[in-house]
C-alpha cells in the first residue's frame, strides 16, 4: 500500500496497454488475488485506432467478465465515442455501469471542499445524474441497458481524510462481482459516508474502459 502501482497523467493517452491487478493478496497455495481489476487504454483523445478491436475482443470473449465500469466527466458528460462504447456494450450484452469522475468540479466550483457546500451543491449533481441515466439507459431496443445507480467520485478531493466517492467505487466492484453482501445507495449526498470494510475471497474480473 501507499505505492503508485498505477500511474497517471494530465495528458490522454497516457495508458498504452491493458494493465491487470490482482486484488486480495495471495490465498494459501501461493495463487495471486482471485479479484483481477483491469485498466484499458481510453478510446478518445490520445488513443489509437487498433486499439478498439482488441479491447472488444477481451470484453466480449472473457468469460469471467463480471461488470466493465465507463468513467464520464461530471462537467462534459457523454461525449460522442462515449455513446459509441455504451451501444457496444449493450449490443454484446455486456454488464456495464457508469463512474462520473471530478465531480469536485461540481460540489465546489469555487473554494474549499466541505460538508456545507456538499449539501449545498448535491441537488445539481443529483440533476446531473438524473440527466446522464436518461441517456445510458434509452430503452432495451439494442441490448441490456447500463446499471442505473450511476457511482460519484472525485480522485483528487480530499474531505475528512478521504477521496469523494472513491471507497464508493470499491463497494461498486465488490458489488459486482457478487463479494459486497451490504445493501448501500451510493448517491451523491453518500459522499461523507463512504466507509469500506469488506473483503474478497472469490475469483472475478471488473474492467473499466
Amino acid at each position: 500500500m501507499g505505492q503508485n502501482i498505477c500511474h497517471v497523467s494530465s495528458k490522454p493517452g497516457r495508458t498504452r496497454s491493458m494493465n491487470f491487478f490482482a486484488v486480495g493478496g495471495e490465498d494459501g497455495f501461493g495463487s495471486p488475488g482471485k479479484l483481477a481489476v483491469l485498466d484499458m487504454p481510453g478510446y478518445g483523445k490520445g488513443s489509437r485506432e487498433e486499439w478498439g478491436p482488441e479491447i472488444m475482443k477481451y470484453l466480449t470473449g472473457r468469460k469471467q467478465l463480471k461488470r466493465a465500469f465507463l468513467l464520464v466527466d461530471a462537467l462534459h458528460g457523454l461525449k460522442r465515442s462515449d455513446e459509441e462504447i455504451l451501444s457496444l456494450f449493450r449490443q454484446n450484452s455486456i454488464s456495464h455501469q457508469i463512474i462520473l469522475s471530478k465531480v469536485d468540479r461540481i460540489l465546489f466550483p469555487k473554494g474549499n471542499p466541505s460538508a456545507a457546500r456538499i449539501e449545498r451543491n448535491s441537488p445539481d449533481l443529483q440533476r446531473i445524474c438524473e440527466e446522464l441515466k436518461s441517456k445510458i439507459q434509452p430503452g432495451k431496443r439494442d441490448g441490456p441497458e447500463a446499471l442505473g445507480e450511476i457511482v460519484t467520485c472525485s480522485s483528487e478531493t480530499v474531505l475528512n481524510g478521504k477521496k469523494l466517492g472513491i471507497n464508493n467505487v470499491r463497494w461498486a466492484i465488490l458489488a459486482a462481482t457478487g463479494l459486497g453482501d451490504e445493501k448501500r445507495k451510493l448517491l451523491p449526498a453518500d459522499l461523507l459516508n463512504d466507509s469500506f470494510n469488506h473483503t474478497t475471497d472469490e475469483g472475478h474480473d471488473i474492467t473499466h474502459p
